[in-house]
């Protein structure tokens, strides 16, 4: 069973914070400009590809809706990672980072454990726009698609 994420009690919406964070239930998460929706979802992230049942990492799906927020999502995953494999944890030590690394940490060990080399093939990482998925949806079913 999954370990429950600490909540941080000066954060006012904490306790939601971390049920997002719970990877065996799914959640929309609604929130105004620059409250961390995007460090929410890359902490989920991080530990759905930490997770046991995630043998290739391309199983985990991220969907943003611009190229520049599917960049900005793979590099900021990919500095945690970097963060994580440096072995030093972030000197903020707030809760919050403290998550993302011990998240990314974990991630590694199971970078590690099945030789994904995420650090040396970020391609790998599953962060797409939705339009992206779209296309390769109706170029799998051409017929459906109506686009034969």
């Amino acid at each position: 069973m999954p370990s429950r994420p600490r909540v941080d009690p000066q954060i006012p919406d904490a306790a939601q914070r971390a049920r997002a964070l719970d990877i065996t239930q799914s959640f929309l998460v609604e929130a105004p400009a620059g409250s961390g929706k995007t460090g929410l979802l890359i902490q989920r992230f991080l530990k759905l590809l930490a997770s046991d049942s995630v043998e290739d990492p391309r199983q985990v799906l991220a969907i943003t809706f611009t190229k520049k927020a599917t960049a900005e999502m793979r590099e900021r995953v990919l500095k945690h990672l970097a963060a994580a494999a440096s072995g030093a944890p972030p000197q903020t030590a707030s809760p919050f980072d403290l998550l993302s690394y011990e998240a990314a940490t974990a991630v590694l060990a199971r970078d590690a454990q099945l030789g994904w080399n995420l650090l040396d093939n970020p391609a790998r990482l599953n962060i797409r726009t939705i339009d992206s998925l779209s296309n390769e949806i109706a170029s799998a079913l051409p017929i459906l698609s109506g686009s034969s």
